[in-house]
């Protein structure tokens, strides 16, 4: 999850530069919206992959109990 720190500190980052630079606001928010689809990629990710262990580990019990029984 540090990447996802890392996504909120420079969306952060740029919210801020689009504040202080009107001039560049569209530049800096542009890249607001590429860091927030960052964390947003970065979340999904994670749940994926903590969705896969506990499938694995839901099948398993049932595998073992099928194979005792036979």
């Amino acid at each position: 999850m540090k990447d996802l720190v890392q996504c909120r500190k420079l969306e952060a980052k740029f919210r801020q530069l689009a504040v202080s630079d009107p001039a560049r606001r569209f530049l800096w928010l542009a890249e607001v919206e590429k860091w927030e689809r960052e964390a947003e990629a970065e979340i999904a990710s994670h749940f994926e992959a903590r969705n896969a262990v506990r499938t694995t580990v839901a099948i398993e019990p049932t595998t073992i109990k099928s194979s005792a029984r036979s």
